[in-house]
């Protein structure tokens, strides 16, 4: 044990304010060795400079605070280093991310004018096997990961063997609008199989789209969804109905891997069909 202080002292010591240090006894992680029963005066031990540094350095870093105490609380040096590996991955991720965005803010501050290659498709009808739900876009990740996993797995149970599908998407106005709405994932149906019980047989009727194909995975895909609705609305008829998007290049060891994803605008065809 040190010497006892009082917290205006020891916020001097460890630079946190008289109102954090109060927060941090509450939640129990930064405890003072004496509280006062008549004056409710809190002192600390000059012991625990050190964990009141740890604590503002790692929340500083943006670690949890039930990391910190977990931290705080173990004598387990190889816990201490999973915790803090963990952490330190953490922010290296949102490192990137923070590249990655300032690097799409720099292209829309200086944009390349390059012409969105757009081209015109007629999708014939298509037999699918469908899992569909009501959403949030904030759900839609997750969402996404579990069905495709459903429909692979029942198709692949189908055929009996792995197979390299390509499966697609169907996403309804409102998920854009209103953040919530109908999205549904498909695959082709297998030859001779009906679907299990958690799965929809159906067919998707014919239609006209406008079809940009985004390179890459997720990022960025939000310039190429304007680019294609520009390139639309200013050439073409839209057509309200959903969205459509096929995810290409994935493979059964990593299924929610894609290498593009062709992303579908329906249009009104100015083109009389073909007798």
């Amino acid at each position: 044990m040190g010497v006892r202080v009082s917290i205006g002292d020891f916020a001097v010591m460890t630079s946190l304010s008289r109102k954090t240090l109060r927060h941090y006894h509450d939640i129990g992680v930064l405890a003072p060795v004496h509280v006062d029963s008549h004056t409710g005066y809190r002192f600390y031990d000059t012991s625990q400079v050190d964990h009141a540094h740890i604590i503002r350095r790692f929340r500083s870093l943006g670690m949890s605070i039930p990391d910190i105490k977990a931290l705080l609380s173990t004598e387990d040096a190889a816990a201490r280093t999973e915790i803090i590996t963990t952490h330190l991955e953490q922010m290296e991720v949102q490192l990137q991310q923070t590249r990655d965005t300032v690097g799409a803010l720099r292209e829309l501050l200086s944009p390349v004018a390059t012409p969105a290659h757009v081209e015109l498709h007629h999708k014939p009808a298509l037999a699918v096997w469908s899992i569909g739900a009501t959403i949030d876009v904030s759900e839609i990740d997750s969402w996404f990961a579990v069905t495709l996993r459903t429909l692979r797995d029942a198709v692949e149970t189908a055929a009996g063997t792995p197979l390299e599908v390509v499966p697609g998407g169907l996403y309804d106005r409102a998920l854009f609008l209103e953040s919530r709405g109908d999205a549904t994932l498909f695959v082709p149906a297998p030859h001779s199989a009906r679907p299990p019980a958690d799965v929809r047989a159906e067919v998707l009727p014919p239609a006209e789209f406008a079809v940009l194909t985004h390179s890459g995975g997720h990022d960025g895909i939000d310039r190429s969804y304007g680019a294609l609705g520009r390139y639309v609305n200013e050439h073409l008829i839209s057509h309200q109905g959903p969205i459509r998007e096929h995810y290409i290049g994935a493979t059964a060891a990593h299924p929610t891997t894609f290498t593009a994803t062709e992303i579908c605008w329906p249009i009104f065809s100015t083109t009389p069909p073909a007798e």
